[in-house]
C-alpha cells in the first residue's frame, strides 16, 4: 500500500471516529465532547489569537467557543463537517468580539511564533497572493493581518491558515462564493500597501 493510500486510510478513520463522537455528543456524552475538544482545541485557540491578536482574550474566547458548541451540538446537522460547523462558531465568536472593541483598539503580539504560523509561513502555490506572503516575515504579517476589517481577517484566515478552499470558505461564512473571493482579494490589497509601505 502507498503513503496516499495509508494516508487516505487515516483520514477516514479519522473522520469516522470525529463523526462517533459528535453523535455520542449530541445524545449528552460529555466525554466524547471532550475528545472532541482535545482534538480541535489547538485550532480553535490558534484561529481566535490571530483574528484577536491577544493570547488572554484568545484563551477566553477558545473556552467560550466550546461552551457554545457543547450548548449547540444537537442542533449540528450531520450533513456537513463539523469542522465547518465549528469554524463557522468561532469565527462568529471572534468577529463579535472584534466588533465590540472601541473604534481603533489594536493588539499586537510579542511573539509570531505564537499565532501558529506553519512553519513556511503562508502556503499559497503559484499564485502572486502567495509570492507576496510568503515573502514576508512572520510578525510583519500578522501586525499587518491584525488592521483588516473582521470579515476579511476571516476569509484570510481561512484561506491561508486553515487552507479551505473557496468553496468551503464560503459554506463556512454563509456567504456566496463572489463575496469570499472579493473579500479576499480587497484583503491581499490591503496587505499589500500596508506591508509594502513598511519596507
Amino acid at each position: 500500500m502507498n503513503e496516499c493510500a495509508s494516508s487516505a486510510i487515516a483520514r477516514s478513520a479519522s473522520q469516522s471516529q470525529e463523526s462517533s463522537w459528535v453523535l455520542a455528543s449530541q445524545k449528552g456524552d460529555t466525554l466524547s465532547f471532550n475528545r472532541l475538544v482535545l482534538k480541535w482545541e489547538r485550532t480553535v485557540y490558534n484561529v481566535a489569537l490571530r483574528m484577536l491578536q491577544d493570547r488572554e482574550e484568545a484563551a477566553e474566547a477558545a473556552q467560550e467557543i466550546f461552551l457554545l458548541a457543547f450548548r449547540n451540538i444537537r442542533r449540528f446537522r450531520r450533513n456537513s463537517k463539523f469542522s465547518t460547523w465549528l469554524y463557522r462558531i468561532t469565527l462568529n465568536h471572534c468577529i463579535t468580539r472584534l466588533k465590540q472593541r472601541p473604534s481603533g483598539t489594536h493588539f499586537s503580539m510579542d511573539d509570531p511564533n505564537a499565532a501558529g504560523l506553519p512553519s513556511d509561513q503562508l502556503r499559497v502555490a503559484g499564485t502572486q497572493a502567495g509570492d507576496l506572503i510568503r515573502s514576508e516575515q512572520k510578525s510583519r504579517v500578522l501586525a499587518a493581518i491584525a488592521h483588516l476589517p473582521p470579515d476579511q481577517r476571516a476569509v484570510v484566515e481561512l484561506k491561508f491558515f486553515q487552507e479551505l478552499t473557496f468553496e468551503d470558505i464560503a459554506e463556512v461564512l454563509g456567504t456566496p462564493l463572489s463575496t469570499v473571493k472579493s473579500r479576499l482579494y480587497a484583503a491581499l490589497e490591503i496587505l499589500k500597501v500596508r506591508l509594502s509601505s513598511e519596507s
